[in-house]
């Protein structure tokens, strides 16, 4: 019977079924998180007995394979490691679940916390009695998410019950009259972005933006009375009181006033208005139909029994950080509060101070950090600085800085308390690690069999551990009908300019225009002019070009309403009588949420944008190419006159006030004359007077005149047609040669291998170029990763070449797609700087890995995909030749997905590493990370596809390989588009879907399905 259960809990059949259950589990669980948040989802899913059940079967079922496998022989010990490793981590899971501890700390300038408060919640009770016997108790209970509570407790042999009656999501408060009641007194406030009726019970206080406000209660800001029937209002600050049609009565800090209805008091910049006071009355909780209603909040109402007493109490949503409210039952007063649950410390952080740091000219940081004391008795005080990927570590726990208040003036830590979970799952990935290296030295393993490929592989590892992530190297005319434009190589010395974007990064007014003129006009030229040419036109002359028609736009019911009959608009289009005619549009599309924004209201939110944009540079407001000379923030640039108006001397403001109007009337001049020498050297003084008064150390003009022909001639999008004309010919060639039974001449191959080459020597180039503009690997966003994507696929094409010639074409294909996708619309090729987290090493490792893996299961798809093609290309005559070569094939296929997820796992669990050393947890469950887990689960599936039952075969693997690649188009493009998380590039916006996507999938499926129909005319097993 043993036997028989043991056999079961290790048969592939049960491993696919747990796999496929996890894998839609888990799929369906970021879906969740995207609609409901973090919180629900894992109450639902992560947090379920049944979902632990499904990892702990499957730890089960990879240690009994191991054993009944003798995975643990020499001859497999690699893979014995490999496999092992997962245990280990699901192993180290279970203890950080049960175990580990995770919250965050708060503390303000010069205070010092020994307080965390974690992601649980809990109930509080306090329970007091007349004669000063006290107990506390804490039910630990979500109640937003499982809205249930039923606990009982006793105080001097007096049983009391505790139960949750009602949870509302939508609710307001309403008064009614009870025997059994209090005090009740209800007003109107409105101030400081708060408007809305108040409710105050007897012995009640409330917070109004950090004011107190009570009703008979002591030592609140504001104090509301009663005495004989009437009320009293005092404050801690002057009222002013006014009745209508009466002059205002100001009275003084603490003097009593008597409070009456239909008046107005004002008091700590708030309005106070009485309405009405209930001697006995309740406060409960009415559900409402709509959270839109500006009074709706949530609410929880409390039953509570004692042996003779009953009563309820509700608890507002703006009390349940933790502040308790009273209720008196008998001769007991409970104090109730509902907040996070809050560990204290052996010892204190004190907060010295907190700085940040931004980029020059920009509110963006480029970092933020913690200087901090350890207070604690057993040690003498240690100063520690904490910043983005550089923790505190004491006595078992470890602080992150995680955010800071708004003002500026207090630091959030991420706490995290895991010392056993944590060692468990590092050895884990230990054990991983080894594995892989053992591989390299067994002679039977995959690795040592394919040495060409990890040769490669670490000669990429070795080049990107090498370069500094900082700095690669050391620093060392057209017109129109009507009008003149500048010349173009007068503009291009323009362009060499250095000015401040928005994001904080100083940059060649060359890049600055180019990113503008993309998103005004969706275009690199307009009409033969440059984008430096039409920016220094557009500033110079707003009155000729707010004219013309240089904005696009290209959604149907837009050009309707404003009655345009081509695809490009002027600024002026946009202005009927001095009235803009989007306003009313735009305050309408802003107003509704992201998931019920119509493709009109996205279009008319887009237009807007590009209106804003020609606004500033029809102003000049975007012009910031002047430092301020002795300005108290030397590193912020501005436009001339606004650099005028702050700078301290006198001769550098009358030269700021006189350079842009001089230099914009010789450039009149020249236009007539066609002599730029003066404006020449006009450019050559600004330049000058940049580097003299930058506060900062600037781009070398070497680096400068770099990122302008990195610009110009824009690398990666002359790739995407050159790969995929290449790719797509030699393909055909391929295929026609084999279907036909004949060989390609050896000077063929010859001539395709050195023009892919070329072109990803071009390749290389530009990404090592754009490495160096922008000071880090770039890896940062989507178009980044892209192109490294593309690039890594190439590489894999060459590496696989000598299998089969087949590779390298497919490759150029995929690679070339992939640079296409990469200069679509809703890309941004823009060179940004890094937010504070991304500034680490672990950038260049963690992203270069993975989209390394990305680009071999990239491959293995499109040699999927030929394989397929193969199949219907078949007759008696050629059968035997594309039998040969599909099996060639899919061997190369086979290897090339392993290596996919050997990169693929690494980097994923690099990651975690990463997210461990900058967040304080190494798996939180982001989108990001559970479609990582999901793409490793699915790529298991489909090179452990022949030991399942059913799913042995060369069809089978091939279709596996091609769609399998939907989990990582998924993983890329889904999760930083479409889901909201610590990885998404859109936050959830949605980016509309190419046309050409519908089509492509519906072409694989016939394809995938016609194969399935003649598959039985290949073998069917691969030896």
């Amino acid at each position: 019977m043993m036997k028989q259960l043991l056999k079961a809990l290790a048969s592939p059949i049960f491993m696919t079924f747990l796999l496929v259950l996890l894998i839609v589990t888990m799929a369906a669980a970021t879906f969740i998180e995207n609609d409901y948040g973090s919180m629900v989802t894992r109450y639902k899913v992560y947090d379920t007995w049944w979902f632990e059940l499904v990892l702990v079967l499957l730890a089960i079922n990879l240690m009994v394979r191991i054993f009944m496998l003798k995975l643990y022989k020499p001859a497999r010990f690699s893979i014995f490691l490999f496999h092992i490793a997962f245990v280990f981590m699901l192993i180290g899971a279970g203890i950080t679940r049960y175990f580990g501890q995770e919250g965050t700390m708060h503390i303000r300038e010069s205070q010092s916390s020994n307080l965390v408060n974690t992601y649980e919640n809990q109930v509080k009770v306090r329970v007091y009695n007349h004669e000063g016997d006290t107990a506390n108790y804490t039910f630990d209970s979500n109640i937003e998410l499982r809205q249930v509570l039923n606990e009982t407790f006793r105080i001097k042999q007096q049983k009391v019950e505790l139960w949750l009656e009602k949870y509302y999501h939508t609710a307001q408060p309403v008064v009614s009259e009870s025997n059994n009641g209090k005090g009740v007194v209800s007003f109107i406030v409105s101030g400081n972005n708060m408007r809305g009726m108040w409710y105050l019970s007897e012995g009640e206080s409330k917070l109004l933006n950090q004011i107190s406000i009570a009703f008979n209660a002591p030592s609140a800001d504001v104090q509301i009375i009663s005495e004989n029937d009437s009320l009293f209002l005092i404050s801690k600050e002057p009222v002013q009181s006014n009745l209508m049609g009466k002059e205002a009565i100001k009275s003084k800090a603490g003097e009593r006033i008597h409070l009456e209805t239909s008046k107005l008091y004002q008091t700590h910049g708030f309005n106070l208005v009485f309405q009405n006071y209930y001697p006995n009355a309740r406060i409960e909780a009415a559900p409402v139909g709509s959270a839109s209603q500006s009074a709706a909040t949530k609410a929880m109402v409390f039953g509570i029994r004692t042996d003779n007493h009953q009563n309820s109490i509700t608890l507002w949503e703006d009390s349940w950080n933790n502040t308790p409210v009273k209720q008196s039952l008998g001769d007991l007063t409970f104090d109730i509060s509902y907040g996070k649950k809050t560990i204290e410390l052996p010892f204190s952080i004190h907060l010295n101070n907190f700085v940040i740091d931004r980029y020059p000219g920009s509110l963006s940081p480029s970092s933020y950090s913690s200087h901090v004391t350890i207070l604690d008795e057993e040690h003498e005080p240690r100063p520690y600085h904490i910043y983005m990927n550089h923790i505190l570590k004491h006595k078992g726990y470890r602080f992150f800085q995680s955010s800071y208040d708004n003002d500026e003036q207090g630091t959030i830590l991420s706490v995290n308390h895991d010392p056993v979970g944590t060692a468990v799952t590092y050895f884990a990935y230990f054990l991983m690690a080894l594995g892989m290296v053992w591989s390299l030295i067994n002679r039977q393993s995959f690795f040592r069999k394919t040495i060409v490929l990890l040769k490669t592989l670490a000669t990429i590892a070795l080049i990107f551990s090498t370069i500094a992530p900082t700095k690669l190297w050391a620093q060392a005319g057209q017109s129109t009908e009507s009008y003149t434009i500048i010349d173009k190589q007068h503009a291009d010395k323009f362009g060499e300019l250095l000015i401040q974007n928005s994001r904080g990064r100083t940059e060649p007014i060359h890049s600055f225009a180019s990113d503008l003129m993309r998103k005004i006009a969706r275009k690199n030229s307009f009409n033969g002019i440059s984008p430096t040419q039409l920016f220094i036109e557009m500033n110079r002359r707003p009155d000729y070009w707010s004219q013309q028609k240089i904005i696009r736009v290209s959604n149907g019911e837009l050009k309707q309403t404003l009655g345009l009959t081509g695809n490009y608009a002027s600024y002026s289009d946009f202005f009927s009588q001095n009235r803009y005619v989007l306003q009313k549009l735009v305050q309408m599309a802003h107003a509704k949420p992201l998931a019920s924004q119509s493709k009109y209201d996205k279009a008319i939110i887009k237009t807007d944008e590009k209106i804003n944009i020609c606004y500033g540079i029809f102003t000049g407001e975007t012009l910031k190419i002047f430092p301020a000379p002795g300005h108290s923030d030397s590193t912020v640039w501005h436009p001339s006159e606004q650099a005028a108006q702050r700078t301290s001397s006198k001769e550098d403001s009358l030269y700021l006030s006189a350079i842009i109007p001089t230099y914009y009337s010789e450039i009149r001049s020249a236009k007539q004359s066609g002599d730029y020498t003066t404006a020449d050297q006009y450019l050559e003084e600004i330049i000058r007077f940049q580097q003299e008064n930058a506060g900062y150390e600037l781009p070398s003009r070497r680096k400068i005149k770099i990122e302008i022909g990195y610009n110009k001639y824009n690398p990666f999008k002359l790739l995407f047609p050159y790969y995929l004309a290449l790719g797509l010919l030699y393909l055909i060639l391929l295929l026609v040669m084999i279907s036909t039974g004949r060989k390609i001449h050896r000077v063929i191959h010859f001539i395709f291998y050195f023009a892919i080459l070329a072109g990803f020597t071009v390749h290389t180039a530009g990404y090592i170029t754009r490495w160096y503009l922008a000071g880090h690997a770039p890896m940062s966003n989507g178009y980044e990763t892209m192109v490294f994507i593309s690039w890594i696929t190439i590489l894999a094409g060459f590496i696989f070449n000598k299998k089969s010639t087949f590779a390298l074409s497919a490759t150029a294909i995929l690679g070339g797609l992939t640079l296409m996708v990469a200069n679509l619309s809703f890309m941004d090729p823009q060179i940004t700087n890094l937010v504070p987290v991304l500034q680490s090493y672990w950038l260049t490792i963690h992203v270069s890995v993975i989209t390394a893996g990305y680009g071999f299961l990239g491959l293995g798809a499109v040699l999927g995909l030929i394989n397929l093609v193969l199949t219907l290309l078949q007759t008696l005559k050629n059968r035997e030749n594309i039998l040969n070569t599909y099996r060639e094939l899919t061997i190369i296929n086979h290897k090339t997905l392993i290596a996919g997820l050997y990169l693929l796992t690494i980097g994923t669990f690099l990651g975690a590493v990463w997210a461990n050393e900058s967040w304080g947890r190494y798996w939180g469950w982001d989108p990001k990370e559970t479609w990582a887990l999901i793409s490793i689960i699915v790529y298991t599936l489909v090179t452990h596809a022949r030991m399942i039952p059913g799913m042995r075969g060369h069809f089978v693997f091939n279709a596996l390989s091609l769609w399998g690649f939907s989990s990582i188009i998924m993983t890329y493009f889904g999760v930083n588009y479409y889901l909201s998380g610590l990885h998404s590039y859109a936050g959830g916006d949605l980016v509309p879907v190419p046309s050409f996507v519908y089509y492509t999938i519906a072409v694989l499926i016939a394809i995938t399905v016609w194969a399935a129909i003649k598959k039985d005319s290949l073998i069917k097993t691969v030896h």
